[in-house]
This record gives structure tokens, C-alpha cells and sequence, in this order.
């Protein structure tokens, strides 16, 4: 059921590619950058890692504040903080003051993260914004896509710098988009004081629904960020290949995560959103299962990497916009709050994930495969368990609606 009037998908699909254009961009650029500050693989990962932590640590603030205030200030203020953040990369004069540069890009870009799914459910119901979601990260998956394609070869014909040149360009359009065409979807302000938001936070987490929930939408952000925190040195220690292979072979998983939110987008109503979140999970310990087999039979290659996680990723796209969606819903009311508390557990997750792979040899895929796996494999036993207590406590309430309404 519609409650407010909609919001344009493709600016919310833009307001949310931004955090991950800026993430996946610069990843092909990780071994340049080793060179060019003469540093360790372990310091420059941080330009990685502590992105996602920002990413992590903006989101507890960004959802209570925009449930007070509004979604459209809030997304407003951290679009303005982001173009700061890139600036600084650009002119970035030392490792310190490209990871200074890159906490505050994603300080700022994750309000378009939090507040995009928060703008989504305060319009739909959950069935419809599953497909809502569904929608928008099919939409947004596209440009991450290209995004590492276009990271490598600008590093290889330009210079690392040129990167945050385009992501600058491009955080003023989608800047200006919104203060031009974002409307407020926020009817209805919550209170906000530091009471409140323990109260918030305390709801939420004694859900075992959500809690449920979040955890595998955590584990499996952090598979794929363990991915792709250890492929471009995989690509080329491991299999002696150049940065701009990371970037053509990346496409395939993100292709076929966009398919998966297709499926998703197609078949959330008449489906269900809880039995697609199984299925996606299913699909991903499958690839998972078949990348562990590929190294055990001594096969490993490039095709031998990429392909089973293309596969999974399937089943990350098909089972993220349900398992948000479905967690979303719990608590509507504060639904701000919840996307904070879950993108913040996710990227929390993700950059765990991320750093413990880079102290892990690069030389050998099974670290990042056990990693990997380990995730998926919790995504999916968390999964059946929310899934598991919110059909039970739905089973409850259905009898005593209609109770109510025979007694009236």
C-alpha cells in the first residue's frame, strides 16, 4: 500500500550508487598506490577499509537524525560533506591525507545509503518495497559496475588522481539533482535525544527478527567485501595479471548481482520476499561451495575465481532487497533508525572482512576463501532463523486479528 507520494527511483538509484562508485573505483587502484607512497599493502587497505568504517559509523547518526529532522536536509548535508571528502583525495599529498579525504567521503556518502532505503519504506509497505528496493539496486548496481573498469584505466592512462577528479563531477551533479528534485518523505518526526536513540537502538536489537535479519544482510556485504578487498592482488601477484583485468572480469559478479535484483524486482509479489531471501542465500553457498572446489582440485585461474562468485552474487542480489525490506518492516515507525543500525553492522562487518584479508598472503586464495565462505555460510543460518521467527510470530497474530474482528 502507497502512503506518501513516491519518490524518482532513478535519483534515489544515483544517490545510493554514489558510496560505491567511490568505493569500487579505487580498489583496481590499491597496488598503484602502494608504489606511489612507498607503503605497505596493509596501510594503504585502509583506504578501504576505514571508507567502510565511515560508511559504518555515519549510519548510526544519519537514520535517528533524519527520523527528527527530515530525510531530504540530512541527504542535503552529507552530498556537501562527501564533495569535501573528494576534494581533499584529489589534492591529496600524502597516504594520511588520502585516508583523512576518504573517512569523510564516506561520512558523507553514506547518508545516501541510509536514507534512500528509509525514503523507500516510508512509502511502500514491505512487499512493495522489497520491489521498490529491488528496483533501485538494480538500478545503482550499474554504475559500480563500470566503476572498477573505469578506476583501472584511469590510473593507467592518467593518474590515481583523476579518479576522484571524475567522482567529484560526478557528486555535484547528483548534488544538485537532489536539492533540485527530492521532496520530504518524513510525515511523521521522531523524537531525537540520546535517551531516545538508546531506546531505538535497544528495540531493535532485542528483535530476534531483526536481528536476524541484520546479520545476514552484515555477513553477506562482508563476503563480498572480502572479495574484492583481495582480488586486485590476487589478479596480480597471485596471477600476474594487470590492474585493468581486475577491473573487466569484476563486471561479471556485478552483471549477475544486477540479475539476481531483477528476479528479485519480478517476483517479490508474487513470491514472497521471505521465501526469495532464502532462495538468495542458497545460491550463494552454492558459489561458494563451487570457488572452495575449483582451489582443491588445483584448478585456479582467473575464470576459476570470478565465476563461482558471479554465481553468488546471484543470490546477493536476489536475497538483499527481501532480507532490508523484511527488516525494515519490523519497527516502520523508526525505519530511519533501523536502515542506520543495519548499514552500520553491514559496513562494520565489510571492513572487519576486509582488513583480516589484507594481513592474509596474497600469494594463495584460500585465506579469502575461507573468509569468504565462513560469511555466506552465516548469512544463510541467520536467515532461516529470522525468517523462521517472524512467519511464528505472524501465525500468532493473524487468529487474534480475526478474533477481534468477529467480535466486532
Amino acid at each position: 500500500m502507497k502512503r506518501n507520494p513516491a519518490p524518482s527511483l532513478a535519483l534515489l538509484s544515483a544517490i545510493t550508487a554514489l558510496a560505491f562508485c567511490a568505493l569500487h573505483m579505487v580498489v583496481p587502484a590499491l597496488p598503484v598506490l602502494v608504489q606511489v607512497f612507498g607503503d605497505s599493502p596493509a596501510h594503504v587497505q585502509l583506504v578501504l577499509s576505514l571508507y567502510l568504517g565511515g560508511i559504518a559509523a555515519g549510519q548510526l547518526i544519519y537514520g535517528p537524525v533524519s527520523d527528527r529532522f527530515g530525510r531530504r536536509p540530512v541527504l542535503i548535508a552529507g552530498l556537501g560533506l562527501f564533495l569535501a571528502g573528494t576534494v581533499l583525495c584529489a589534492s591529496a599529498w600524502s597516504l594520511a591525507a588520502l585516508i583523512v579525504g576518504r573517512l569523510l567521503q564516506a561520512l558523507g556518502a553514506c547518508a545516501g545509503i541510509v536514507l534512500s532505503r528509509a525514503i523507500i519504506r516510508d512509502v511502500y509497505d514491505r512487499e512493495m518495497a522489497a520491489r521498490g528496493l529491488a528496483l533501485v539496486m538494480m538500478a545503482m548496481t550499474l554504475a559500480p559496475a563500470i566503476s572498477p573498469a573505469l578506476g583501472a584505466y584511469l590510473a593507467e592512462w592518467f593518474d590515481w588522481r583523476a579518479i576522484f577528479v571524475l567522482l567529484g563531477a560526478l557528486g555535484a551533479v547528483v548534488f544538485a539533482a537532489t536539492v533540485i528534485r527530492l521532496a520530504e518523505t518524513n510525515r511523521h518526526p521522531a523524537s531525537l535525544d540520546v535517551a531516545g536513540m538508546a531506546r531505538s537502538y535497544a528495540l531493535l536489537l532485542r528483535s530476534p527478527g531483526f536481528g536476524g535479519f541484520a546479520l545476514c544482510s552484515a555477513c553477506t556485504s562482508a563476503s563480498w567485501f572480502t572479495f574484492i578487498a583481495s582480488a586486485p592482488y590476487l589478479v596480480t601477484e597471485a596471477l600476474g595479471e594487470p590492474p585493468s583485468t581486475y577491473g573487466l572480469m569484476i563486471l561479471f559478479p556485478m552483471a549477475t548481482y544486477m540479475l539476481g535484483n531483477a528476479a528479485a524486482a519480478k517476483f517479490a509479489l508474487r513470491v514472497g520476499s521471505l521465501r526469495l531471501l532464502i532462495a538468495g542465500r542458497a545460491l550463494a553457498l552454492g558459489g561458494a561451495g563451487v570457488v572452495t572446489l575449483c582451489y582443491l582440485s588445483g584448478g585456479f585461474s582467473v575464470w576459476a575465481l570470478f565465476l563461482p562468485i558471479a554465481f553468488a552474487e546471484i543470490g546477493d542480489g536476489l536475497s538483499q532487497p527481501s532480507v532490508m525490506a523484511a527488516a525494515l518492516s519490523i519497527h516502520p515507525r523508526i525505519a530511519g533508525t533501523a536502515s542506520g543500525l543495519m548499514g552500520f553492522l553491514q559496513m562494520t562487518m565489510a571492513a572487519v572482512g576486509s582488513f583480516a584479508v589484507a594481513l592474509l598472503p596474497h600469494d594463495s586464495p584460500l585465506g579469502m576463501i575461507l573468509v569468504f565462505s565462513g560469511f555466506v555460510a552465516v548469512a544463510l543460518g541467520s536467515a532461516i532463523y529470522a525468517v523462521r521467527r517472524v512467519v511464528r510470530a505472524e501465525r500468532m497474530v493473524l487468529p487474534a486479528v480475526a478474533a477481534a474482528s468477529d467480535g466486532n
